[in-house]
């Protein structure tokens, strides 16, 4: 199943399948050193990059209006997807140079980093492995924020649905009543194994939306020119956030362009990234403006706590997204045991090693769901972690490997491309900084 051979290519963008291949000729194309065994094509790439960004980020999408009021809204969201879009354009473009410079087939991000700072400014030599890591940390940090959202929104859900039957408990307990399911399936040791339960999520997932996009769409919505205002600056970082969250998810990005058969559609004007970009704003902006005008000031970190408590359609739809989700959490857990498991697993033979390897898989559960029991508010972690993970990986990252890539002298006139990349790097850390501050003290709150 597709899901296999597309989180395989998951582990090899991000951990590295660098396969060297040396080519005498000057005109060395990476695209054609890739060692692909089943590649995806236009269709297959744009609707898993489709199905990969719709799940508990576009829920989240009329939380962030609220913060900021709807025109607000509107802009923001192409702004900070157009500016995303590009600077994920900017590494893609980067690590295709990088591979030709080495005449490798595909390079790692953490290896696209590393290669990228050895051969950039003298002054950052010094931090190429560290920074090398520093990716893969990151990453494992993303992976496990994504877990820890997960278990947030599938105990709030749940319990709005046992709150109406009369088993009312703690939004605590509900997520340690989790904590078994996920453990077991966390020990699946093959993504094989786990394609069939992968497949039944994105129906239910698919499923779940329709109920919900009814409720948007069954009455008639007005709207009170005060959702039209700008509101507190306070919370723009928040909504920041809360867009990158929903938006990108540079693993997955970086693995459909290493499984595309075609990968050089994937970017240009007109590409399939940019194609899906799109399509994917337009839904997140019909979701927030329509889920903010439904619900008001009274909208929830997750579209799903709105809906009707005491309907049927409404709490099958919560409890459908909320199995969806929960079905996810291997396979987004999967990434950062790979990661790590791949980093240590040389130390280790034998007993061992499979020691190690199953309390790894038992710790990677416990630290999110640790997490989950010790902040289990949504809205907050979701703009925590896409502050946090995504202003890297996603803006400052991509920026600096330019940087390094052009140095010293192949800058462009007036040296705009060193003047563009320090711009970038400036509004991630701005990002990541407002970001992370605001989200924190919400938590605090």
């Amino acid at each position: 199943m597709f899901i296999y051979e597309f989180m395989g290519g998951v582990l090899d963008a991000i951990t590295g399948d660098d396969g060297a291949d040396d080519d005498p000729e000057r005109g060395y194309d990476p695209h054609k050193h890739r060692k692909i065994e089943k590649p995806t094509s236009y269709s297959e790439t744009m609707v898993h990059m489709l199905k990969g960004s719709i799940g508990a980020g576009i829920l989240a999408m009329p939380d962030g209006f609220r913060r900021v009021g709807l025109i607000a809204g509107v802009i923001g969201l192409i702004l900070i997807g157009a500016f995303a879009t590009y600077c994920i354009h900017m590494l893609i473009a980067a690590q295709y140079l990088l591979c030709k410079r080495a005449k490798k087939g595909y390079m790692s991000y953490s290896r696209s980093i590393r290669t990228a700072i050895e051969s950039g400014p003298t002054s950052l030599r010094w931090l190429s492995k560290f920074l090398g890591k520093f990716v893969n940390a990151v990453l494992v940090v993303w992976q496990l924020g994504l877990c820890c959202v997960y278990s947030v929104f599938v105990a709030e859900n749940v319990k709005q649905v046992c709150d109406y039957y009369g088993f009312e408990y703690a939004i605590r307990l509900h997520i340690l009543m989790g904590f078994v399911p996920l453990l077991l399936l966390n020990m699946v040791k093959s993504l094989k194994l786990l394609s069939p339960i992968s497949f039944i999520s994105n129906v239910i997932t698919i499923f779940g939306l329709i109920l919900v996009f009814y409720y948007l769409m069954e009455d008639d919505l007005e709207v009170d020119t005060e959702m039209l205002r700008p509101k507190s600056l306070i919370d723009f970082p928040v909504f920041v956030g809360i867009t990158l969250f929903a938006l990108e998810a540079v693993g997955v990005i970086l693995a459909l362009e290493y499984n595309m058969d075609e990968p050089k559609k994937f970017v240009g004007c007109f590409g399939l990234f940019n194609v899906g970009m799109a399509i994917i704003l337009i839904l997140y902006c019909i979701v927030g403006i329509f889920g903010y005008m439904k619900y008001g000031k009274e909208i929830e970190a997750s579209l799903t706590l709105n809906l009707p408590r005491h309907e049927k359609k409404a709490q099958v739809a919560k409890l459908m997204l909320a199995l969806a989700i929960g079905l996810s959490h291997p396979l987004q857990n999967f990434v950062a045991y790979v990661l790590i498991w791949n980093s240590c697993k040389k130390k280790y033979q034998g007993p061992r090693a499979r020691l190690l390897d199953y309390s790894l898989r038992v710790l990677l559960v416990i630290i999110p769901v640790a997490m989950a029991v010790a902040v289990p508010e949504l809205g907050p972690v979701i703009s925590l972690v896409g502050a946090l993970c995504l202003s890297l990986l996603a803006i400052v990252f991509p920026a600096l490997i330019d940087l390094c890539l052009w140095y010293p002298d192949n800058y462009g006139l007036l040296k705009y491309k060193l003047i563009r990349d320090i711009v970038i790097m400036l509004l991630g850390f701005f990002g990541l900084v407002s970001g992370v501050y605001t989200s924190i003290l919400e938590i605090t709150h």
